[in-house]
Order: structure tokens, then C-alpha cells, then sequence
């Protein structure tokens, strides 16, 4: 396809096209489609997966950035019952209209993501996880070590710790590196974003994000240290944050969960607040 359309990969774009035909199948198995459901597939490529799904699905809409890519699927395969290509950036794709436009309340989202796309993509799904009821991703091996990784371990993050407030994360297997053109240097794992068994929360989203990050982002420090700053801005202070909470704070924030995260938001928007410089309450 790349020959025959006068096209290279783009490694700028990350892009590393699957191969494998038995890899194709797995993934298609692995999204698990159902006649009543919409895919939205993020790059479609050439169509490794899309036509899998869509025997399946009750619809695909296929994303695609690459203009050229995009030229060549519909030069190859024309128009396909229930295979809609849309030729755009996937960050900006309304997955809410997407779900409209097709009758549903929510859509799937599938896709073999570049490593630059991981991290946005997922927070995509985060912002529009009312209109998303699970995405299965092929990503790196290590990006989804880390989404998969436990509290005290090396690949724990604070991406880990975000997505897990929202969503369960499961793992579905391993890609090699062979089954893609051009070969990257990494392997890939699918992995599976389930975002409507959370547990229900108890704190704003943006002030539980900040507390992770502000932990993380002195990593190995004290959460004494690390939050600081982020209970000054929230009118308190770090002695009162860990009072509230109860937490030690000369624990390190790589050794928190999700839970015991969600209980530091809650005790920084319930904390006491700190006297101002005379005397008055702030």
C-alpha cells in the first residue's frame, strides 16, 4: 500500500504500521465488539483492524491525521458499509457527536497509538469519559507497564495514579516489535481503559490531579516537602493537610494509592485554613 501510493512512514508521526495478521485478529478480539456498538478507531492506517471490527460493530468511524493515508484508504477501498473515514486530529475528534450522530450513548474507542499520542489521547478519554465506555489501546510496552503498575514500584506514576481515579486498567498481551513496519524499537502491549467501573469519588477531578502531580513532581521527597506549596495555594498548611488526612506525611508519594490520593484531595479542600498575616481567617 505504502508502494503502490507513492507513501512513507512518518517518523515524526511515530508511525509503525501492523503487519501481523494474527496480531490484527487478537486485536480484534480483544475490542470485543458488539452489533450495537459504535468504534472509534484513532489511525486506521491501512485498515489492519478496521474491517475485523466492523464485521462486528454496528458502526466504525476511522480518525485519520495522515492526509495521504487517508487519500489511499478511500482510493483502496471506496465506500464501505459501516466504515466511516474522517480525516482529522483525533485530539480534537467530538467523540460526544460521534455517539450522537450514531444513536448511542457512549462509544469504544480502538487504536495503535505513537508514543507521543499515549498521554494525550488518555486524557481525551478522561475529559470525554461520559461518551466513552471503554478503549483498547496498542501502546508501548512501558507506557503501559506504568498505567498497569502497583504503588511502590518502579514504572507507578502519576499518569498511573490519574488514570486508575477514573478508570480500571487491564492488561490483553504483548506485541513484538516484528509485527510492525517499519520495526520500532520497543515492544507494544494492548491494553484495556474501562472507564465506566470506577468507584464513585468523593473529590473534584482537577484538585485530585493536582495533588498527584505536585507529589510526584518532587519524587522521592517527603509528601511533607512535596505538598507545600500546594496547601499554601489551598489557604492551609502541609501540617494541617496531614491531619486531616491522617496520612504520614514522610511517606513518598510513589507509595500512595489511588485511595489514599483521593483521601489528601479531600483533606486539602477540608483542611483548616491558615490565619492571614493579621490574625483573619483566609
Amino acid at each position: 500500500m505504502l508502494e503502490k501510493y507513492g507513501l512513507a512512514p512518518s517518523r515524526e508521526r511515530g508511525q509503525n504500521f501492523l503487519v501481523d495478521p494474527n496480531v490484527a485478529r487478537k486485536v480484534v478480539e480483544a475490542v470485543g465488539a458488539s452489533p450495537d456498538e459504535v468504534v472509534v478507531e484513532i489511525g486506521p492506517g491501512f485498515g489492519a483492524i478496521t474491517f475485523g471490527i466492523a464485521e462486528r460493530a454496528a458502526h466504525v468511524v476511522c480518525v485519520e491525521y495522515d492526509a495521504g493515508i487517508a487519500r489511499a484508504f478511500r482510493k483502496e477501498y471506496g465506500d464501505v458499509d459501516g466504515v466511516t473515514l474522517v480525516e482529522g486530529d483525533a485530539l480534537e475528534f467530538d467523540l460526544g457527536l460521534a455517539a450522537r450522530e450514531h444513536g448511542v450513548e457512549k462509544v469504544v474507542v480502538a487504536g495503535n497509538l505513537p508514543y507521543n499520542l499515549t498521554s494525550p489521547v488518555i486524557r481525551t478519554l478522561i475529559d470525554g469519559k461520559e461518551h466513552v465506555s471503554r478503549a483498547i489501546l496498542m501502546i508501548q510496552k512501558e507506557v503501559a507497564d506504568r498505567l498497569l503498575a502497583a504503588p511502590g514500584t518502579p514504572s507507578y506514576s502519576a499518569l498511573t495514579a490519574v488514570i486508575c481515579f477514573h478508570a480500571a486498567v487491564r492488561p490483553h498481551f504483548v506485541v513484538r516489535r516484528t509485527c510492525f513496519h517499519p520495526r520500532p524499537t520497543v515492544d507494544s502491549k494492548v491494553v484495556e481503559i474501562d472507564l465506566t467501573c470506577a468507584p464513585p469519588r468523593r473529590v473534584d477531578p482537577a484538585v485530585y490531579s493536582g495533588v498527584v502531580h505536585a507529589a510526584f513532581g518532587k519524587r522521592r521527597k517527603m509528601l511533607r516537602q512535596a505538598l507545600c506549596d500546594v496547601a499554601v495555594s489551598a489557604g492551609t498548611t502541609v501540617e494541617r493537610l496531614g491531619s486531616e488526612s491522617g496520612i504520614d506525611l514522610a511517606r513518598r508519594g510513589e507509595t500512595l494509592s489511588v485511595d489514599e490520593f483521593e483521601v489528601l484531595a479531600l483533606a486539602l479542600t477540608t483542611a483548616p485554613r491558615a490565619r492571614g498575616q493579621h490574625g483573619e481567617r483566609k
